[in-house]
């Protein structure tokens, strides 16, 4: 698991509390894919009309990437919010995070990276990626509590293939 210092800039002095563990699962999610988190409802601010025609892979990855990095900055205030309280994160807290905020977004975003033309020949690789990313938000709705043990196997899966097809900003890592 990643360190993340607070929004603040001040480092977990004794590393990685139970309410930062929380704070970074949460914070890992957003990006699974090359997918981040928008706010509930929102739309990425990425997307737009799609593009006609296949995109080369470059630039398929460029635009997923931007998506990711678009919208991380809800998942963390909440987590950042969670951190500053000083207790531990009730599983109300943490269902209300996962599925007011987390699945939300990450469908927002797999609807935008989903409607990018994947690259000539990418068709499967990127149907397995978003794939997987959906069976993660599958899981993350049938046992939200679960978060505070870290990205569901589906988010985890979703970020290895991600990170192997050239995803360079997201990814669960």
């Amino acid at each position: 698991m990643l360190r993340r210092r607070s929004r603040h800039g001040h480092p977990d002095p004794a590393g990685l509390s139970p309410l930062r563990t929380l704070g970074s699962a949460l914070a890992l999610l957003l990006c699974a894919l090359a997918l981040g988190c928008g706010g509930s409802g929102e739309t990425s601010t990425i997307a737009g009309p799609a593009p006609e025609g296949p995109l080369p892979k470059d630039e398929f990855i460029r635009q997923a990437d931007a998506i990711c990095l678009s919208g991380d900055s809800r998942i963390e205030a909440a987590a950042d919010d969670l951190a500053a309280s000083g207790q531990n994160p009730t599983p109300a807290q943490v269902r209300r995070i996962a599925l007011d905020i987390v699945v939300p977004g990450l469908e927002a975003e797999l609807d935008a990276i989903g409607a990018l033309p994947p690259p000539s020949g990418d068709t499967r690789e990127v149907e397995g990626i978003l794939s997987a990313t959906q069976e993660g938000i599958d899981q993350i709705e049938a046992d939200p509590e679960s978060l505070t043990a870290g990205p569901p196997p589906g988010l985890e899966k979703a970020g290895r293939l991600a990170r192997a097809y050239g995803a360079e900003e997201c990814g669960v890592r």
